[in-house]
């Protein structure tokens, strides 16, 4: 997968950085399973939350930032106490584009704002016609109730993590 990523990127016409998403892992596996991405190579870490769309594992949440993965995807109805947490380890919360997970990003805005754990925006693309542009985007977090300048810190907030990733 490193491999792959650095052919692709050296092609010059877009950089990609190996990552992945854990899916419906049992919490107590998540620590590891997260370290042991990174030990193969993997810059980006990424953990599906307890979206209310699928059957997630409760308390896989609170794993996924107790391990120190760099976003919590789709976190559904996150608690307060999980959001300091998230902010205070510097783990990203999710505000999606994806039909269904994107029901709680007005809570998932609301918790990050009272507890200042920052945001990424994510299209979790399964095909291409999941993905949207920079527009729909910002009018996703305007839906969720972001400010201007709240959505320009969201989207400030992937190249920092970009950068943390390649460090």
């Amino acid at each position: 997968m490193v491999r792959v990523c650095e052919k692709i990127t050296a092609k010059g016409n877009i950089q990609v950085l190996p990552g992945l998403e854990l899916t419906h892992v049992d919490p107590v596996d998540i620590a590891l399973l997260v370290s042991e991405a990174r030990k193969l190579g993997a810059q980006i870490v990424i953990v599906h939350g307890e979206t209310l769309t699928e059957p997630v594992e409760p308390g896989t949440n609170l794993a996924a930032i107790q391990s120190g993965a760099d976003i919590l995807a789709h976190p559904g109805l996150i608690t307060e106490e999980e959001g300091r947490l998230a902010a205070s380890q510097g783990v990203f919360l999710e505000i999606t584009t994806r039909r269904g997970h994107s029901l709680c990003n007005g809570h998932v805005a609301s918790v990050a704002r009272k507890c200042s754990a920052r945001l990424v925006l994510n299209n979790d693309a399964h095909a291409p016609g999941d993905f949207v542009g920079q527009q729909m985007a910002a009018n996703i977090a305007r839906g969720a109730g972001l400010a201007e300048e709240e959505i320009t810190v969201m989207f400030n907030n992937s190249q920092k993590l970009i950068q943390r990733a390649r460090a």
